[in-house]
């Protein structure tokens, strides 16, 4: 039989998968505001996901507290290596853009843009802290995790970082599809990184949590 922890683990990943990959929290927005029912179903997935995760959470703190010089050069030298993977995926994600003649962007960042016209900080701490915790728990923690028990290590990587970029697309568009090829390379870079650093979870997220940080940051001073 499956143990109470597998099966908390399988209802978090079923959660993940029907409220993000397929936008269950839309069926949310018929009791409550679309952007309060993404915020809730955000901040409850992170506190079910640590608490399912508490022992490897509490154990690689543990960890990094002991080799706390070799973390903070880890996490900046992953954040050096985001910004790579970003800046190649997004070429290439402008290339095929214009290629095709495609105008605009996605509709992930557009709507990011727009919510953080509406609320700058409630955005920008949901996408820099709560957004990354729920997203590592999830890609890293548990399907990379767990991937790797069945499959190759590279093979792993990429199929996370596919789902990844997949999961930020909106509907199924030539655009989208063409705007998930940019999130490919910080799904590819966070699965690397997890890996290279005995998947201790800490690595990619403060690394993910850098990255969102910056973004927003440039979002900030453009809108001025």
């Amino acid at each position: 039989m499956m143990s109470n922890k597998n099966k908390g683990i399988l209802i978090f990943a079923i959660l993940y998968t029907v409220l993000f990959v397929f936008d269950g929290v839309k069926l949310l927005s018929y009791l409550m505001p679309s952007t309060i029912a993404n915020y809730l179903v955000y901040v409850v997935l992170a506190l079910y996901g640590s608490f399912l995760c508490r022992d490897r959470l509490i154990q690689q703190w543990n960890e990094i507290r002991k080799t706390k010089r070799k973390f903070f050069f880890g996490v900046i030298t992953g954040w050096l290596f985001l910004i790579l993977m970003t800046v190649v995926f997004g070429f290439v994600s402008e290339m095929l853009r214009q290629f095709l003649g495609l105008v605009g962007q996605g509709l992930n960042q557009s709507n990011i843009q727009s919510t953080f016209q509406e609320q700058p900080l409630l955005i920008a701490v949901f996408a820099c802290i709560i957004g990354p915790i729920v997203e590592e728990l999830f890609f890293r923690q548990l399907l990379l995790h767990h991937l790797q028990k069945k499959l190759s290590t590279w093979l792993s990587i990429l199929l996370v970082g596919l789902v990844f970029a997949l999961t930020h697309m909106h509907n199924v568009s030539l655009s989208e599809w063409i705007g998930a090829v940019g999130y490919l390379g910080g799904g590819l870079a966070f699965s690397i990184i997890y890996v290279k650093e005995k998947e201790n979870i800490y690595y990619p997220l403060f690394v993910h949590m850098l990255g969102n940080s910056l973004s927003f940051i440039i979002l900030a001073i453009s809108s001025m």
